[in-house]
């Protein structure tokens, strides 16, 4: 590795130390979040830091190597916007904890040339991770003020049939707050989601409540 990358990974890691907020990084360990090393570094903090430091595809990519959670987050502060359609999938898979994938998915998934495309197809991901980020992605592209035309909307509709109740899922509230999100944006679709539901068999989906919400 080049050495100026090596001394601005060493420049960060100090600036870690030094911001290091030991009762979030106890009460992280404490809720399962099993890092090698977590300074409990607060988010807004962590992008003070990254506007320090220039967007560099082999800083960013050696960072997320390292298995600290500032390191994590660092890395998609850090990586160039045209490198995130090659590292979106790779870094998914490698994902562990759901904070890191709610900055993927803001930062980074949601920002891809095709994202809408990709996140549908993540929703329908064996994996629960790249499920979460799916449905996380898509709520950030509505935020964005991004449309999914017919049927686009029909993909989504039809991943959320395949989610099951039976067994925890990470996604499963994601999903919910994806639907949430495109029916306060688009009303008249609340119908459409209700009999497509329906018509798979709302029990088994683990989506009944949802339905409810909808009345």
């Amino acid at each position: 590795m080049d050495e100026n990358i090596l001394n601005e990974i060493r420049e960060i890691k100090k600036s870690f130390r030094l911001s290091m907020n030991g009762v979030v990084s106890t009460l992280q360990r404490r809720q399962g979040l099993d890092y090698k090393i977590n300074f409990g570094v607060e988010i807004p903090r962590l992008k003070g830091i990254a506007d320090n430091h220039a967007k560099n595809m082999e800083l960013a990519t050696a960072l997320w190597q390292d298995n600290i959670r500032e390191c994590k987050m660092m890395a998609i502060f850090l990586m160039p916007k045209e490198a995130y359609s090659e590292v979106a999938e790779k870094w998914i898979g490698e994902t562990r904890f759901t904070e890191i994938a709610d900055q993927l998915a803001m930062h980074l998934l949601c920002k891809i040339p095709d994202a809408v495309e990709k996140a549908l197809e993540w929703t329908r991901h064996e994996e629960d991770m790249f499920r979460y980020c799916g449905y996380q992605t898509i709520s950030h592209l509505l935020r964005r003020s991004v449309t999914l035309d017919e049927q686009q909307e029909k993909k989504f509709f039809e991943s959320l049939t395949g989610m099951t109740g039976n067994e925890p899922s990470i996604a499963m509230k994601c999903a919910h707050n994806a639907v949430m999100n495109y029916i306060d944006r688009t009303p008249d679709a609340a119908d459409r989601l209700r009999k497509t539901i329906e018509n798979k068999g709302a029990d088994k989906t683990g989506l009944k409540a949802l339905l409810d919400c909808l009345e």
